[in-house]
């Protein structure tokens, strides 16, 4: 904990009373989120004990039974499914998951034997690639071949395969798309374009200049680690190097990868071609069935009618696991979002219920393609025709003081009057549809979601870096008091 950190705790707390002197119910004390309860948990999530809380490993396993046990102490009612063959609910709600975990050592280098001078790059794990997680076990040397942002749409004018042989080959392209291409892209559909063309591999990579989304997303150039979720369960081996080994390989072709980028942006030129080196990949990874869990609590509400109602605030508890030898113990992602969970949990509980029900979830499997949500919206313990709205709380430990909020199928109007209401109208930032995120699904299955993140740069993002010395504890707090005051709002609305 910083000094400033605690100075900023308590002025927030010697001025908290008169900022948020606006209670739903009036003859309750309003009160303000603890940051130290929330840091406590984020520092035992974030223990090597829980392993980084990969979905369907020990460490997952023992994370859920810890946000379970803080339910029950609490005194929430467990809403998970019903027990087979009795009346009571359990706290957890289960579905399938295939865990991968890849083992140290991995390795990848490039070479160039026939540039001037002749040349070898020895990537570093971490700081300079990682392997995409769902990658299967590879040994391979390969030539390279650059295909610009690795979209082939001859439909539409933008095939960035045409000419250029990649089979057998490891393809090279950039992260995200260029802005003159009108649709969506996901790393998911590059990968089946490449295997469908014959590439044994692929390296992708953050180009120099970002997107408006990634800027304001605070996105760098640093190898991050993910999942590519190919549906068809056939992943193309593959890694994510940083924006510096990208440009030394385009470096060793005498080429500028900041021009080609610009060119492929502005000119809408397609600069593939094959590239004069080869690539050397090699690692082992093992892939299991397990189970995802979710976790489950909930405050039923008072009112005789609205009780069947429901508010969800949800979190995801996953991270990365263990990974090459690289712990990612997940501070900010999403031990933060968890701890305000549970911090909420604590102060709902310990107030007069709110005329809805307000349903605690704790997701699994959120960093593997939203699996843990997608499965209870798919299998949900409360009709989601009764579904108020879902609010989903994502790394929210770090940032520049200001909250991200994507609003979905509802009115931005109940997020303004929250803010105002928590004091924190100047800081909270009204965006609609938030693209990634455990409100996803419910967004698609038509139910009003509120996705808050904290703005501004995240520089340990999806990096084994995130620990919890990084954490900002009014970042924490300012989340926290949001959430809360929309949280009740919603839950006690006409």
């Amino acid at each position: 904990m910083s000094p400033s950190g605690c100075v900023i705790r308590s002025m927030l707390f010697m001025s908290g009373v008169a900022m948020l002197a606006l209670p739903v119910d009036a003859a309750e004390p309003f009160g303000l989120p603890d940051p130290s309860r929330m840091v406590q948990d984020i520092q035992v999530l974030s223990h090597l004990d829980f392993a980084g809380r990969q979905t369907g490993t020990e460490g997952g396993r023992r994370s859920a039974e810890y946000v379970a046990d803080r339910f029950d102490r609490l005194g929430l009612t467990p809403a998970g499914p019903q027990r087979m063959g009795t009346e009571r609910k359990a706290w957890e709600q289960t579905g399938p998951v295939t865990v991968t975990q890849i083992e140290a050592p991995a390795t990848l280098v490039f070479s160039f034997p026939e540039a001037h001078p002749p040349g070898t790059i020895v990537s570093q794990l971490g700081s300079q690639f990682l392997p995409v997680l769902d990658s299967p076990s590879i040994n391979l040397t390969a030539p390279l071949v650059f295909v610009g942002y690795g979209i082939a749409d001859p439909a539409r004018g933008w095939d960035e395969y045409e000419g250029v042989a990649v089979r057998d080959r490891v393809v090279m392209f950039l992260r995200g798309k260029p802005p003159h291409y009108p649709l969506h892209v996901q790393h998911a559909e590059k990968e089946q374009i490449a295997r469908a063309k014959g590439a044994v591999g692929f390296v992708t990579f953050t180009g120099p200049v970002l997107s408006r989304y990634a800027a304001r997303r605070g996105m760098g150039h640093q190898p991050l680690a993910f999942y590519t979720n190919a549906e068809d369960d056939r992943p193309l081996p593959g890694v994510w190097i940083s924006g510096e080994i990208g440009a030394a390989i385009f470096h060793a072709q005498a080429l500028s990868v900041t021009d080609v980028q610009i060119s492929l942006n502005n000119d809408r030129v397609v600069h593939s071609k094959a590239l004069n080196g080869l690539v050397h990949m090699q690692w082992t990874s093992q892939r299991q069935a397990r189970s995802l869990v979710n976790v489950l609590g909930s405050i039923p509400g008072r009112d005789p009618v609205l009780k069947d109602d429901v508010v969800i605030l949800g979190a995801h508890r996953d991270h990365f696991g263990n990974q090459a030898g690289l712990l990612f113990a997940g501070a900010d992602d999403n031990a933060s979002g968890t701890a305000v969970l549970l911090e909420l949990a604590r102060m709902l509980k310990n107030r007069p219920a709110s005329k809805r029900t307000i349903l605690f979830a704790s997701f699994s499997g959120e960093e593997q393609n939203l699996l843990g949500s997608t499965w209870y919206v798919q299998h949900p313990t409360h009709p989601l025709a009764h579904t108020v709205a879902m609010i989903n709380v994502d790394h929210v430990g770090l940032g520049n003081g200001e909250l991200t909020v994507g609003v979905a199928n509802m009115s931005k109007d109940v997020a303004v009057r929250a803010a105002k209401q928590a004091g924190l109208s100047e800081v909270v930032k009204l965006y609609g549809f938030f693209p990634g995120g455990d409100h996803v699904p419910f967004t698609k299955a038509g139910v009003p979601t509120v996705a808050v993140v904290t703005a501004g740069t995240h520089p340990h993002f999806h990096q084994a870096s995130d620990t919890p010395d990084t954490i900002q504890l009014d970042r924490l707090d300012t989340a926290a008091r949001f959430v809360l005051a929309l949280t009740q709002r919603l839950a006690n609305a006409p």
